[in-house]
């Protein structure tokens, strides 16, 4: 992946804007599992990248260190799903932050293939 450059709206690709809220707003969008409130409402999506190619990156934290690594996991996946959705986003990357398993969390959500939203939405 090329290295994300911060863009205050959007980068043109090819005729076409990647809406850096736009993105934001997806990631945002996922509910946590057990609180029932999204990240955006949360405030924990920290961060936004996107380049001039479509691809993006998305740093978020959880409510807990310790949250269990399947919820982890899951909301990982639905942040990777719905930015892919944006138009003009080509890649997602997500990276969880603040966990004690982040590394092996990111690895799962950025390694397996895209899927279907889990059960519990």
């Amino acid at each position: 992946m090329t290295q994300p450059v911060p863009s205050p709206a959007g980068l043109e690709l090819g005729g076409e804007a990647v809406d850096r809220a736009a993105v934001r707003q997806a990631a945002g969008s996922v509910p946590d599992p057990e609180i029932r409130r999204t990240l955006d409402e949360l405030e924990l999506v920290d961060e936004v990248e996107v380049t001039a190619d479509g691809d993006v990156l998305v740093r978020y934290h959880l409510t807990s260190p310790l949250c269990p690594s399947p919820f982890a996991i899951d909301i990982g996946r639905e942040v990777r799903r719905r930015v892919l959705e944006v138009a003009g986003v080509r890649s997602c990357r997500v990276d969880i932050r603040d966990h004690f398993i982040a590394a092996d969390i990111s690895a799962q959500v950025n390694d397996a293939p895209v899927g279907p939203p889990p059960s519990w939405l």
